[in-house]
């Protein structure tokens, strides 16, 4: 019986040092991915898809002809 005890410390205290490895690994890949992410500049130069205006983006909406509506 005492046998079966001391295995059963044994492993619950191999279970505990996993889980906080493990929590550990957690909480770095989520700073790493969120935290670091924002601060990363893409390769290519491009910040942004929508940072230049369109040429033809005159800051007004599109009218609308009579011709555009379907009946």
């Amino acid at each position: 019986m005492k046998k079966i005890i001391a295995q059963q410390a044994t492993t619950i205290q191999n279970l505990t040092n996993e889980i906080k490895l493990l929590r550990e690994q957690v909480a770095y890949l989520t700073q790493k991915t969120l935290c670091n992410s924002s601060e990363q500049m893409p390769l290519n130069g491009q910040t942004s898809l929508f940072d230049e205006p369109d040429a033809q983006d005159d800051g007004e909406r599109p009218r609308r002809h009579r011709s555009d509506y379907y009946l």
